[in-house]
């Protein structure tokens, strides 16, 4: 499976700090072409931090409700566990949002 850079995906995110996990939206944002993707996982949670990237077109992106692409949470993921594709993020506001926090968050502009 190729996933897309922006395409958001419904996969099982294991918890840090207890076993289990939930199953929840996140964006992928690198595939390398092996059996893992680099994700920031989306939450339907307001803003938090300057890390967090409110999604404007939530709809378009294929989520239920108003949502919050979470940056500063980024992790590596199994794709065996994408229970399913829902969207992808649009093409504009959002993407340039989510371009403008991860430069930040790695200090890219510096």
């Amino acid at each position: 499976m190729t996933l897309r850079p922006g395409e958001v995906v419904l996969v099982r995110i294991g918890f840090h700090q207890t076993p289990g996990g939930k199953v929840r939206p996140a964006v992928v944002l690198l595939d390398s072409a092996d059996d893992d993707f680099v994700a920031a996982p989306i939450t339907s949670r307001p803003r938090v931090s300057d890390f967090d990237v409110p999604l404007i077109q939530w709809r378009e992106a294929g989520l239920n409700t108003a949502s919050t692409i979470r940056v500063h949470k980024l992790t590596v993921l199994v794709k065996d566990e994408i229970a399913r594709r829902l969207g992808e993020l649009a093409a504009g506001q959002d993407r340039i949002a989510l371009a403008e926090a991860l430069r930040r968050a790695f200090s890219l502009d510096r």
